[in-house]
């Protein structure tokens, strides 16, 4: 999906149900269905980017851009953001062996380190998995790297409930 970078109202829970974002034009308070008063229900409580860890440049210089300007309006909600970083298996050869080496890895490992300096991302908050999307079986190690990283997604959110309360 591509969105204006001023549709920071998605995150804030303003955008109406089977709104057609507009990459020319953000949502504003006049749009038909703009939701005025929103409840902590209606609101974002975690941010996921996702990116494909197999593609030489991580990011083009557009779209970091691009994806900085959105991040300082959540910086300043205190939402919290995460990376899932895709496609280990294919970015590294070591790992598309046995994805049990993800974390061995100095290639993956830099990738990481990239994505953090260019995002501004706490490492810790940067997860690499492998996607189910050829594998019809599930697959032991896949389900833990997917899954260590929603648990951590919804502690992050969690985090943020609490610090609501404050």
């Amino acid at each position: 999906m591509r969105i204006h970078s001023d549709d920071i109202s998605i995150i804030k829970g303003h955008v109406p149900k089977k709104y057609q974002f507009n990459t020319t034009s953000p949502i504003q308070t006049v749009t038909r269905g703009y939701i005025k008063s929103v409840t902590i229900g209606g609101r974002i409580h975690c941010v996921v980017y996702v990116l494909d860890a197999s593609k030489p440049t991580l990011l083009s210089p557009e779209m970091e851009k691009k994806i900085c300007t959105i991040q300082s309006q959540i910086n300043d909600l205190e939402i919290p953001q995460v990376v899932l970083l895709t496609k280990v298996d294919e970015a590294c050869p070591l790992v598309g062996e046995d994805l049990r080496n993800v974390y061995r890895s100095e290639h993956i490992e830099q990738k990481v380190l990239e994505v953090g300096k260019k995002l501004s991302v706490p490492v810790s908050c940067i997860f690499p998995v492998k996607n189910y999307w050829l594998d019809i079986m599930c697959e032991d190690v896949m389900d833990i790297l997917i899954l260590s990283a929603l648990l951590q997604m919804l502690r992050y959110a969690d985090d943020y409930f609490e610090n609501l309360d404050d």
